[in-house]
């Protein structure tokens, strides 16, 4: 299956998109907050077989995964997105009930009874934006997860992303959608850095994008060893750069397209803006925009992201979405 660009299409339209699979985990997440930079903790108190004690000004649970994360934002923008995942006990007590809110279908999310807890994510978060992250599994490694082959009217789903999680799972996903050749986007997340040069090898046979951090980057293709130019030749590589911006590098382009970040006015939290601007993208994907434009409005979903505490607590509708493109980077 060949890499697909997304046309050229400069008007928006409000009209219908292809449904979409998100392959991922379903995490709680516990977002603490630290008052000062942890760069002046290490300059205060070296740091040693790294014994690190830290004072709280806050601390908060809500929902979270990478997956569930970008399933938030397509729902918001009223994409039909279907996420495969597995989760534990706790998810029927509140989750459940949040994700039928925004009318996200949850047909192919298993509950494992096995497991009392879905995956757990602990992030602390320093006045600088830099994170110290933990992650357990949970019951994202459930075997009783259904692969996407499950998903009725299959035929019918344009695009599907696979979620940061064990490099095992993100396999058997990744061949099950190469198999119903669906275009499939590799989001390998921090595990990337976990990954065997064969599995890594394998899941870029599968796919035909990847997205991934600045530093994922350079990760992706030590680990795999391979040059960018190896791996761009086969995909649409979309590295995301914080205040930076965002370059996005085509087979068979002259050079790589460089979008600006867009300004945040009053930032609260950046856990989830990379997953809030892969809402975005895969939403410019659907409607058919350029790259650029693509870019452009994942740039704003994580801004919306980034004014809001928690991941899944901002608010955004289509037309909001599109109002603020305007304002921001012209019209599309």
């Amino acid at each position: 299956m060949q890499y697909m660009p997304c046309r050229c299409s400069m008007e928006y339209r409000g009209d219908p998109v292809k449904p979409v699979i998100i392959c991922g985990s379903i995490a709680i997440d516990h977002l603490g907050t630290y008052s000062g930079s942890f760069d002046d903790y290490q300059a205060r108190y070296p740091i040693k077989g790294l014994n690190i004690s830290l004072q709280l000004n806050a601390l908060e649970t809500s929902f979270g995964g990478c997956g569930m994360n970008i399933v938030y934002g397509l729902g918001l923008l009223q994409v039909p997105v279907i996420p495969i995942s597995a989760a534990g006990q706790d998810f029927n007590d509140h989750y459940l009930d949040h994700l039928h809110a925004i009318g996200i279908d949850c047909r192919y999310i298993v509950v494992d009874e096995a497991f009392e807890h879905s995956a757990q994510c602990i992030i602390f978060t320093d006045d600088s934006g830099n994170q110290i992250t933990a992650f357990n599994s949970g019951a994202s490694v459930s075997e009783k997860r259904l692969l996407p082959s499950a998903v009725a009217d299959i035929d019918q789903v344009a695009l599907a992303l696979l979620a940061p999680e064990d490099a095992p799972i993100m396999l058997r996903q990744a061949k099950d959608l190469y198999r119903k050749k669906i275009p499939s986007i590799l989001d390998p997340g921090q595990g990337v850095a976990e990954f065997a040069r064969d599995e890594i090898r394998e899941l870029l046979s599968l796919t035909q994008y990847v997205i991934v951090n600045n530093h994922e980057w350079q990760i992706l293709q030590t680990n795999a060893d391979k040059q960018a130019e190896e791996i761009i030749a086969t995909h649409e590589v979309i590295v995301t750069r914080g205040k930076h911006g965002v370059d996005i590098y085509q087979p068979a382009a002259d050079s790589a397209i460089h979008v600006a970040a867009a300004q945040c006015e009053s930032p609260l939290d950046p856990t989830g803006c990379g997953d809030a601007f892969r809402a975005g993208y895969i939403f410019g994907l659907l409607k058919e925009f350029e790259t650029r434009q693509c870019a452009e409005l994942g740039c704003l979903m994580a801004v919306y992201n980034l004014e809001t505490a928690q991941t899944q607590h901002y608010q955004v509708t289509e037309e909001q979405l599109m109002l603020r493109h305007r304002e921001v980077y012209g019209k599309v």
